[in-house]
């Protein structure tokens, strides 16, 4: 669930101001908090963290911080530990706040010439009922069979390196890319994946009900099998999550370089010996164009800090990033350029890592940004090899180069 565009900025009233911090400085501006279709003024220090901002919308509204996402710009405020003038939010901005409820969803609607409606709809609603809905807010001034309700293809996503209507693909890659212990995934999906993501696949949807331009009638989505659970590990501490269950996680999103690694996607359920089993799901931000945006939940968990078993090391050790590659061109993917070197660049660091004996909390750590104006490792390594190679030089040539400078961090980290 996501939210987007500028909505019209509605005149600062003293008695619907969000509570302000205590000290005034000038440091201080005021940002509009979008919820519910209003807008709502809170006074901010530019060097509050976002995580201080959702404990004060808790406070005043009730929603838990957990369940808030912040955004702003048309990117997701993600890192809790950031501060506000880290995302570049300034005096006047306009912060979306989306808030996950069981059952209901925000959903923002852009009209054509530019009116912005924001509807709380009830999961089991089609797009017809959004379609009433905005037809009705219009006064009947928009035939709902005129309506067309669009996303924009290239649009950069809520993560840096992604792209508005490329989840699908992601979420299916992660799939295919979940290979089995001692084989390569096949699409019939007959054994569990080593992390043990949910048998997903791509779904064309035809429906009288969708309207594109041209009276193409068809959706692209990603259609993935349901999961018997108990929760999700948000739900509870990780302090009973077995150590080999949460490195299963990690192995995943090191490789897939995960922009979106939460508690809140990771499902929690039982295994035949009735032991905990840790199931991943959305993956709709992995893969990305650059490791800007790579969090990881589990990067905090005490089981980060153990060391990988034999058998993952083995299984770590088999990861082929080109066989990867074609391997998701096979089953319809023309992997964008910048997406395969991502791939081959975390599998590299994945298998040097295990080389050297790192914990998946070490790895994690080279990975991730402390901050989000401090490059990652990653990111200073890709970098370095870039001012390496040559204008025009093969990718063959920059992934070797890749390999050498990786080397040389590694060995200054071990």
């Amino acid at each position: 669930m996501s939210s987007a565009g500028v909505i019209a900025i509605s005149p600062l009233s003293e008695d619907s101001m969000l509570p302000s911090c205590p000290v005034h400085n000038l440091e201080e501006i005021i940002i509009k908090v979008e919820m519910s279709g209003s807008m709502v003024p809170m006074r901010v220090l530019e060097s509050d963290s976002i995580e201080s901002v959702k404990l004060r919308i808790q406070s005043y509204k009730g929603f838990v911080v957990k369940n808030q996402k912040l955004v702003c710009g048309g990117r997701e405020l993600s890192r809790s530990n950031s501060l506000v003038k880290d995302y570049g939010v300034v005096d006047g901005n306009v912060v979306h706040l989306v808030v996950r409820l069981s059952d209901l969803q925000v959903i923002n609607v852009k009209t054509s010439c530019g009116k912005e409606f924001t509807f709380h709809v009830e999961k089991n609603h089609d797009v017809g009922y959004v379609k009433r809905k905005l037809a009705k807010g219009k006064k009947g001034l928009i035939d709902i069979d005129k309506q067309e309700i669009l996303f924009n293809v290239d649009g950069e996503g809520l993560k840096k390196g992604t792209t508005v209507g490329g989840g699908a693909f992601r979420e299916v890659a992660a799939y295919l890319l979940d290979h089995p212990k001692g084989e390569r995934r096949s699409i019939s999906g007959e054994h569990r994946g080593f992390s043990g993501v949910p048998p997903t696949f791509i779904a064309n949807c035809l429906h009288k009900g969708f309207n594109h331009p041209g009276d193409v009638k068809e959706k692209i989505g990603s259609l993935q099998m349901f999961m018997e659970n108990n929760g999700s590990c948000e739900d509870m501490g990780p302090g009973a999550f077995p150590v080999d269950e949460v490195h299963k996680i990690s192995v995943l999103d090191i490789r897939m370089a995960n922009a979106d690694r939460h508690a809140g996607n990771i499902l929690v359920s039982k295994g035949e010996d009735n032991q905990i089993v840790l199931i991943p799901i959305d993956h709709g931000y992995c893969l990305p164009t650059s490791f800007e945006d790579c969090t990881f939940d589990w990067l905090y968990w005490p089981q980060a800090r153990k060391p990988f078993n034999q058998e993952t090391i083995s299984y770590i050790k088999s990861l082929d990033a080109e066989e990867d590659i074609a391997l998701l061109n096979f089953y319809g993917w023309n992997l964008p350029s910048d997406c395969a070197r991502t791939l081959r660049v975390s599998t590299m660091l994945l298998k040097k890592g295990v080389e050297k004996g790192f914990t998946p909390f070490i790895i994690g750590n080279i990975m991730c940004r402390e901050n989000l104006n401090k490059k990652s490792v990653i990111e200073e390594i890709v970098e370095e090899a870039e001012d390496l190679v040559l204008p025009g030089s093969s990718e063959a040539a920059f992934i070797e180069a890749v390999s050498q400078v990786m080397d040389r961090h590694l060995d200054l980290i071990a």
